[in-house]
């Protein structure tokens, strides 16, 4: 019994250090399995080309994937400003829409353009990938006004939304993805170091925007975060970010920040398993 704790304990502090010497990439899957769930927002008055791109969408990336679909700009935009509220317009819990990965708009649509629609966006948030839905080229101009990272030619193959995702490099927009707070404000998730309550008082504790109090209860942050391996729950009332653990010892994580937090005896197994596959799968890609 010892021995297997010992094991535990050696591979998780040494892992990086020693299996990254050892162990080269073994390629970069579209999206790590197991790990975060990628939220997409697809609007298209087309019901036809939506499901297409639904489906060539899901056989690329696989279940670790979120889709919400809307058929027309005006009901998306109903949704992402609801979305701040926690639901859509249509009562769904979006995932928080407002924060999704990747937005795929139809340019021609009936009423509000994928070109407007993409004005409101922007106006709220300023780092959401947008990739426009398109026959031709005319818009080029105001898609770069818009900030649009692509183009999407119909109709929808599975060779070129593939060419898409390729272009689009899904691990970068790992490091950009969002959650957006009761209040409005963005946090990149990936700058979070640790989130902690004292006193009733939730604390997100982030490497650029510093210290920041938000009224949202610790229950409703573990559920905002569940789709993200890389946070996890050690002990009662602390979530960590795997990314900014710099050291593992033995009942503490020592993070990037130099504060320690514990880990629970009751939890001390599960911890260090998920910690110790966090590391693995961190191995198969490469490193950070």
């Amino acid at each position: 019994m010892c021995s297997e704790v010992l094991f535990v304990m050696i591979t998780v502090k040494s892992f990086k250090k020693i299996f990254l010497k050892t162990v080269g990439s073994f390629g970069k899957d579209r999206l790590q399995k197991g790990g975060k769930t990628m939220r997409i927002i697809l609007v298209d008055d087309d019901k036809k080309e939506l499901e297409t791109l639904r489906i060539c969408l899901q056989d690329l990336i696989g279940t670790s994937l979120e889709i919400t679909e809307y058929c027309s700009g005006e009901e998306f935009l109903a949704a992402w400003e609801k979305s701040k509220a926690g639901s859509d317009a249509k009562g769904r819990n979006t995932g928080e829409a407002g924060t999704c990965d990747l937005i795929i708009l139809d340019i021609y649509m009936k009423e509000l353009t994928g070109i407007d629609a993409a004005r409101k966006i922007r106006e709220k948030d300023e780092n959401v990938r947008l990739v426009f839905g398109t026959t031709s080229n005319d818009f080029a101009a105001e898609s770069y006004e818009v900030h649009a990272c692509d183009y999407l030619r119909k109709p929808f193959t599975r060779e070129s939304v593939g060419k898409m995702l390729d272009r689009l490099n899904l691990e970068e927009m790992d490091r950009v993805r969002t959650i957006c707070l009761p209040d409005g404000q963005m946090i990149v998730l990936r700058d979070i170091i640790y989130i902690d309550v004292d006193s009733h008082r939730l604390t997100i504790h982030s490497k650029k925007a510093g210290d920041y109090v938000t009224r949202l209860s610790f229950g409703e942050m573990e559920r905002r975060l569940e789709g993200y391996s890389y946070f996890y729950s050690p002990s009662r009332g602390v979530v960590v970010n795997f990314y900014e653990v710099s050291d593992q010892k033995e009942d503490v994580f020592v993070m990037s920040d130099g504060t320690w937090l514990p880990i629970s005896r009751r939890k001390a197994k599960e911890t260090l398993n998920a910690y110790s596959e966090f590391c693995f799968q961190l191995l198969r890609k490469g490193g950070r």
